[in-house]
């Protein structure tokens, strides 16, 4: 499955490190669930607290975990980085954002100076420090188009940092002489195309390929996007600050080029070599098919009203898409990979760790979800069996990675192990 990267065990990091992470981001979905269940017919409403919470439960509490799990991994794996103690360093980044985020979003429902605080110490440490450690190993390699995406992708998220810190600050009474309107605008493109799109764009690189046995993406174009996405965002601050009109117009050619990408993913996948359609397939094809109704959903808001909700629903699943196709492509083959080289004799197989009918389940119950909440924006009613389907949905997921963890543990303490021995001379 890696043939393409050099991958060792020094260089892997513990499967915990990983697995940790997702199971996070399953419970942030399930927090976000119950916000949607409760609040989801209000959510049109941008400055209601609620709407703030469930965003950057979403964000954060969900695509951070998974995204930052998938790096400690990818980068390994992808990039031949060797990230330095990565049980420590995951679990403190893994700590600081989950209580950042729980403090992030306290905040925002009840206002409170001192739990933005909180949070912003949290939240910078966690992103700070998991931009630190890899962006250090990244810049020291011959960067492939993977590479340097992610690495785009990660001062992105730093960025992200720094401009939500001072949309708090601001909220929190700070006198600065910032449009606080344009920055959120800047924060949000930088969120969402910079630190999501990007990623998935730069791990696309190579997994789709790799995994699914397509034409690569050509050269120069896989060379020349995530530099050329990157500066557009960062001419985005100026246009903040100094012509606020252009702000539209940039974030309209990020979102074509984006949308072109998920076009050419799509025709890459269609072109796969292998006979077999597995749910991870229809995952990453159902993210860009919805990223492409998500460009048409916004080219069509400069002409008719379009529901910020909607395009909100259409963003998220284009991620969340990602995350599902790769959770089930990353956890069993962990569990596989780790116990096999440990040489364990019950190293279980992949599908035994996620049945391909287990996983096309979910696929079928997320593709559910979708059509619920995006029917939800024209019938409130709705909001609330969305946000039930959305908790099955990541259930199973949850329920995939749990009983992967526990299927290594049980080897891994009762398993028998191959021991290899070196006859002695006479």
């Amino acid at each position: 499955m890696f043939q393409n990267s050099a991958l060792s065990m020094e260089q892997a990091p513990p499967i915990k490190v990983v697995l940790r992470f997702f199971l996070t981001g399953t419970l942030f979905a399930f927090a976000a669930s119950f916000l949607l269940f409760f609040y989801g017919e209000n959510l049109e409403n941008l400055a209601l607290p609620q709407t703030l919470a469930i965003t950057h439960i979403l964000t954060l509490g969900v695509m951070a975990s998974f995204m930052f799990g998938a790096l400690f991994q990818m980068l390994p794996v992808l990039c031949g980085v060797s990230i330095k103690e990565p049980e420590s360093n995951s679990m403190w980044i893994n700590y600081a954002l989950s209580f950042g985020t729980v403090a992030l979003v306290a905040g925002f429902v009840n206002n409170t100076v001192i739990l933005y605080g909180i949070a912003s110490l949290l939240l910078l440490f966690a992103i700070f420090k998991t931009a630190y450690i890899m962006l250090k190993e990244l810049i020291k390699i011959k960067h492939s188009n993977s590479s340097r995406g992610m690495l785009l992708s990660l001062l992105s998220l730093v960025l992200v940092a720094v401009f939500g810190l001072t949309l708090l600050a601001i909220r929190s009474g700070v006198g600065l002489n910032i449009d606080y309107l344009a920055l959120k605008t800047v924060h949000f493109s930088f969120g969402l195309f910079g630190w999501v799109a990007l990623l998935v764009i730069s791990v696309s690189f190579q997994v789709i390929e790799m995994f699914y046995v397509t034409p690569a993406y050509p050269r120069q174009y896989a060379q020349i996007l995530p530099k050329l996405l990157f500066g557009l965002l960062i001419a985005n601050i100026a246009m903040a600050l100094f012509m606020q009109s252009y702000l539209q117009i940039i974030d309209a050619v990020v979102i074509l080029l984006i949308a072109l990408h998920a076009l050419l993913t799509l025709i890459r996948l269609k072109q796969k070599k292998r006979a077999v359609t597995d749910a991870t397939v229809l995952f990453w094809a159902f993210g860009m098919g919805t990223y492409l109704l998500f460009t048409l959903a916004y080219g069509a808001s400069y002409f008719v009203a379009i529901p910020v909700t909607l395009l909100a629903t259409l963003f998220s699943f284009f991620a969340l898409s990602v995350v599902f196709a790769m959770s089930y492509k990353i956890v069993p083959f962990l569990v596989w990979f780790h116990l096999n080289a440990k040489g364990y004799f019950e190293a279980p197989m992949m599908h035994e760790i996620a049945h391909p009918k287990y996983a096309r389940v979910n696929l079928y119950l997320f593709g559910s979800t979708f059509i619920v909440l995006f029917a939800a924006n024209f019938i409130p009613v709705l909001w609330k069996v969305g946000a039930i389907l959305l908790f099955a949905a990541f259930a199973m997921l949850f329920a995939m990675i749990y009983k992967a963890l526990r299927k290594y543990n049980y080897i891994f303490k009762n398993g028998k192990r191959f021991e290899f021995t070196i006859p002695k001379s006479d």
